[in-house]
């Protein structure tokens, strides 16, 4: 008999298929069918895995794959579309080989939904699967269907999570075959040559000042002041998910590139150089020194090699004049930008030769840009570097004490990941040069006043408001998307310059824009320390934890 056993999860579901499968199959041998759909489907499988998503079915010319389990990820959405866009883009250099040398047209084409499914094992005694089950897995099957040959669309349901990091063109409403009412599509056109703020209700009209992180901004300040003056300086910001890291380094960065009138006399702007890691960056190669080079050198996410290339050049030439001919080759290298044969010479070197080359070019750069006032240098998310990324930064930290540089290094309070040892390291040699700043979720009282910043709401409910505060905990990010999710919902409106609450404002959940936060916190437990959270969370919010013990040994 069949069976299902499994969780119930919000999963980003990805569904890719051949296009015009039938007719070419019938036009070549089914060996060499095979063999083609086998190559294919290795490129795709490489993309899904790259970005930790799960393969759940191979079906003649198709692939279903989710992403959010068995392991949620905070950005899953996200990975699912690069995992699809990565997808075309090595398909479609397949497609040119094939195309020279068989004369056959070979596209690809994708579809993207989120939402919540059953995932676990199913099938019979015979046979098991892993595999996700609901209506979120059928509904991207039809969107691939509206999708033209070698592009990726999605629903509205996944394109609101990631309005931030990807262009978009919009389809309208479409007719998806089983579906009773039009679906809200939209083409992807690839990721935005500035990605936008994740976080925050700027985009509806809301904003609030910083609130409850005056001591821990003084402090960045005065480092800053430091390290102007010519004593370079380290900052390590720690704090759990959503407690402000990012709006205090926003605060720090309007305040050391304000005007020369606005800070007084001799004040010079800083060079802002930022790097940020991604969540599946730890098997990615030098992938936050990639960004933080990227940063230094004004370089913009999707320009072609030779602009790119051009850039690299032009920058490198403004700030070192001729000696830059010695360190372009390592940065064209980093960037995987095309070499000359002399080039290539160069860089043909062991990797810690090679790595020693990366830190020097880097160093001569910062150096030179130290001439035109001091900078700031800030890591963010560095929980989740990579090892090489990381060896490169620690090298780069004497540099920090000694110009005129304010290196931040912000990150969560991840002792067993890689990044950890950039915090370490700085702890056991730099001394007096580094401040450690943790960050603690907000005060009730400051709680309270930002959410009467937020929500200035004559009718908005004394219940609602606690409910709110009780939701967040201190975590200003989590009342920012409690917030956002009750103006998504029409529970509280803008009426001419001033937000209203109305009747539908009864209870609050969870937003859906934390579940994956939340899971994904969860799933990195151990067994038993998830088994002891789902008892946990029936229990209620406050017990005794004799009372937790004394269930726990019932259901044993």
């Amino acid at each position: 008999m069949a069976k299902l056993t499994g969780e119930r999860k919000p999963v980003t579901a990805l569904f890719a298929d051949v296009v015009g499968s039938t007719t070419l199959a019938e036009q070549m041998d089914p060996e060499d069918w095979t063999q083609i759909i086998n190559e294919a489907f290795d490129l795709m499988s490489k993309a899904v895995f790259r970005y930790e998503g799960t393969i759940a079915q191979l079906q003649g010319d198709a692939m279903l794959a989710f992403f959010g389990a068995p392991v949620a990820h905070e950005d899953d959405p996200d990975r699912a579309i690069r995992a699809a866009l990565d997808m075309v883009a090595e398909t479609d250099e397949f497609a040119r080989q094939l195309k020279s040398a068989r004369g056959i047209d070979f596209r690809i084409r994708a579809g993207i939904n989120t939402g919540p499914v059953i995932v676990g094992n199913v099938g019979s005694d015979l046979r098991y699967e892993y595999t996700a089950l609901g209506d979120a897995v059928n509904v991207a099957a039809r969107v691939q269907t509206a999708a033209e040959p070698g592009t990726v669309v999605v629903s509205a349901n996944t394109q609101r999570f990631v309005t931030d990091a990807f262009d978009f063109d919009d389809l309208g409403a479409v007719e998806l075959k089983g579906k009773a009412e039009p679906v809200q599509l939209y083409r992807v056109r690839g990721l935005r040559a500035v990605p936008g703020r994740r976080r925050g209700l700027e985009s509806v009209g809301i904003s609030s000042p910083l609130v409850g992180r005056a001591s821990e901004l003084d402090t960045l300040r005065g480092l800053y002041d430091i390290a102007r003056a010519g004593r370079g300086r380290l900052a390590v910001l720690i704090g759990e998910p959503g407690i402000g890291k990012s709006r205090l380094l926003a605060e720090l960065r309007a305040h050391v590139s304000a005007a020369p009138d606005s800070n007084g006399e001799g004040w010079k702007p800083a060079t802002w150089i930022e790097g940020k890691c991604v969540s599946y960056g730890r098997t990615l190669p030098y992938h936050l020194v990639l960004d933080v080079v990227r940063s230094m050198l004004g370089l913009v996410i999707g320009s072609t090699e030779a602009d790119t290339r051009s850039r690299v050049e032009t920058r490198l030439r403004e700030l070192l004049g001729d000696e830059a001919a010695d360190i372009v080759p390592y940065f064209a290298h980093m960037l995987g930008l095309p070499l000359s044969e002399g080039e290539s010479d160069m860089t043909q070197q062991p990797p810690e030769a090679l790595q020693g080359r990366y830190v020097a070019a880097i160093h001569r750069v910062l150096r030179a840009l130290t001439q035109g006032g001091p900078v700031v240098l800030v890591c963010e998310d560095t929980h989740w570097a990579d090892p090489a990324s990381v060896e490169v930064i620690v090298q780069l930290l004497p540099l920090a004490t000694l110009q005129p540089i304010l290196l931040v290094l912000a990150g969560r309070a991840e002792t067993d990941a890689p990044g950890w040892r950039l915090v370490s390291h700085s702890q056991a040699t730099l001394g007096a040069a580094i401040a450690e700043i943790r960050l603690q979720p907000l005060s009730e009282s400051d709680s309270r006043i930002l959410v009467a910043n937020l929500l200035e709401i004559e009718s908005l409910p004394e219940e609602v408001r606690n409910q709110i505060l009780a939701r967040a905990e201190g975590n200003p990010f989590f009342v920012e998307e409690v917030i956002r999710m009750l103006i998504e919902r029409g529970a509280i409106v803008r009426s001419g310059d001033r937000w209203l609450a109305n009747d539908t404002i009864i209870g609050i959940e969870i937003p859906e824009t934390l579940h994956s936060l939340l899971l994904a916190r969860i799933d990195q437990l151990s067994d038993d320390a998830k088994r002891s959270l789902r008892v946990a969370s029936v229990i209620g919010r406050q017990f005794p934890v004799r009372v937790l013990e004394r269930v726990l040994e019932t259901t044993t």
